[in-house]
């Protein structure tokens, strides 16, 4: 057998040297960088590594650079899809979702399910699945769109916290959290609100449309504080018990009810209205229309209501036990207070009018009204009462006050003190009259 000649020895032998020289290259990095994982799936346990682990009974899939799933606890299912996505999942029976670029998802406690839609979003739901603090809770986040991350948390027991298609133009500026038990917190559209509803029971907060809002309803049981459109409003429910604060339309509002319970504060269009209940039971405040009121309910007792309708720059109060009423229709910059602290079913009422001051109910008193018809810069005060009216009509820089029982309306009386003194004078001139009609028969006899 002829053996190669040294030519082709040598030329092999050069083509061995290259190959392993490349190798060596490629091996210390010299070369192109190896593709980062894109996909990665582990199911049952089997398959755990490149972004993805799951238990024996959980599922986890990643699609995307840098995406990672992780199916931790029982019967768990984690889906991430989108570059940097993350979805994880622990406790039992959780499943959590997460698409877009930076989306995270992430379910813990007991049937636990958080859903991200959107880049730059969050959805998280918590809880450990002991008895105390169950989960059960419910996290969805439709953030399409947004430029800065959103949140969304439901944590507690049997919550659901959901924002469709709510915005953040800066980070954590848009946020949604449902905290308690059996609570939702809801925002639809919008962008940089907060929608919170925790630590009690049966609460609900709801934000639609709308940006910059803040609604809120916390601790207590069965509260609901809502705001439907409009921008800057704030509607907080605090504590208490069936509270319910609602704005619709307009823009920087602010409704407030703090503690007790059955209470309702409203805000109906109009700009820059301050509605407050404090305390109590079945208290009203209201404002319906006009800009720049302030209606306060401030000292709690039963079934006090005070409402503004129309108009500008108008305070309303009704302070007191019980039923007590201040309303004001249309008017400008004006005053009502209604009762005090101890006074019952009073009222101060406005028609129109600029400037004018009208109370019922002055100095602890009891079934008083006063009460204003246009005319502007008047001032009328009915009490303590009882049964005392006070009013004036179409007056201008007029005092009209009535302290007991009767009547006064502009300048005129009927009853009370005045017209008791009024009655005195009368009796006292009459017999004067009919002495001298007895001296002028007289005389004409003679």
């Amino acid at each position: 057998m002829t053996s190669p000649s040294t030519p082709a020895r040598r030329t092999a032998i050069a083509t061995v040297a290259a190959g392993v020289c490349a190798a060596a290259l490629a091996g210390t990095g010299l070369g192109t960088a190896p593709a980062a994982n894109a996909t990665c799936a582990s199911i049952f346990g089997i398959g755990n590594g490149g972004g993805c682990t799951s238990s024996i009974f959980g599922a986890a899939i990643a699609i995307g650079d840098g995406a990672t799933a992780n199916a931790n606890g029982l019967f768990g299912a984690a889906f991430a899809l989108g570059t940097n996505s993350a979805a994880q999942t622990g406790d039992a029976f959780t499943f959590a979702t997460a698409l877009g670029d930076a989306a995270n998802a992430s379910a813990t406690g007991l049937f636990g399910i958080a859903t991200q839609v959107g880049s730059n979003g969050t959805a998280t739901t918590s809880g450990s699945g002991t008895l105390g603090n169950l989960g059960l809770n419910i996290a969805l986040n439709l953030g399409l769109g947004s430029s800065a991350a959103n949140t969304v948390t439901a944590a507690g027991i049997g919550n659901l916290a959901a924002n469709l298609f709510g915005r953040a133009s800066s980070a954590g500026s848009h946020a949604v959290s449902s905290l308690g038990t059996l609570d939702i917190a809801l925002n639809v559209g919008g962008d940089d609100n907060t929608v919170f509803s925790g630590t009690g029971f049966f609460n609900r907060s709801i934000n639609i449309f709308g940006n910059g809002n803040t609604v809120s309803g916390e601790g207590g049981l069965g509260n609901s504080a809502r705001n439907i459109l409009g921008n800057g409003n704030t509607a907080t429910t605090d504590v208490g018990n069936a509270n319910i604060a609602t704005i619709f339309l307009g823009s920087d509002n602010q409704v407030i009810l703090m503690s007790g319970a059955g209470n309702i504060g409203t805000s109906l269009l109009g700009n820059t209205n301050v509605v407050t209940v404090n305390g109590g039971t079945l208290n009203g405040a209201r404002n319906w229309l006009g800009s720049d009121n302030n209606v306060l309910v401030p000292l709690g007792g039963l079934q006090n209501t005070a409402s503004n309708f129309g108009g500008s720059g108008n305070t309303l109060g009704a302070t007191g036990s019980n039923s007590n009423n201040a309303v004001s229709l249309l008017g400008r910059e004006n005053i009502l207070t209604s009762g005090s602290v101890g006074a019952n079913g009073n009222l101060a009422l406005t028609f129109g009018g600029t400037a004018n001051k009208v109370t019922g109910g002055d100095a602890s008193g009891n079934r008083t009204a006063g009460f204003g018809v246009f005319g502007s810069g008047n001032t009328v005060t009915a009490g303590p009462g009882p049964f005392a009216l006070a009013g004036s009509i179409f007056q201008t820089d007029q005092t009209v006050t009535q302290v007991g029982p009767g009547i006064a309306i502009n300048q005129n009386r009927i009853g009370g003190a005045a017209a008791l003194r009024t009655s005195r004078a009368a009796a006292r001139t009459a017999p004067s009259t009919s002495a001298r009609k007895s001296v002028a028969a007289r005389n004409a006899a003679k």
